[in-house]
């Protein structure tokens, strides 16, 4: 391996790292009330689609049964 790959490799992981660190500086992280509205919000809209799957799996299995027993 030559000394000019081995310095390119370097200033790669060099870049990318000083790259990785001013972008960490431009995150905006959400305040406690935003995040903490946006925790409910996901667990109301997780607990109606667990229910609406679980409509639909109780109906078709019905269904099911109800093909079957007449068959």
């Amino acid at each position: 391996m030559s000394s000019k790959t081995s310095v390119k490799k370097t200033n790669l992981v060099t870049t990318f790292i000083k790259d990785a660190f001013e972008e960490y500086g431009k995150i905006t992280w959400p305040t406690k009330e935003q995040a903490t509205l946006l925790t409910g919000l996901t667990v109301v809209v997780s607990t109606a689609i667990v229910v609406l799957i679980g409509l639909l799996d109780l109906g078709f299995t019905e269904l099911y049964q109800l093909v079957l027993d007449n068959l």
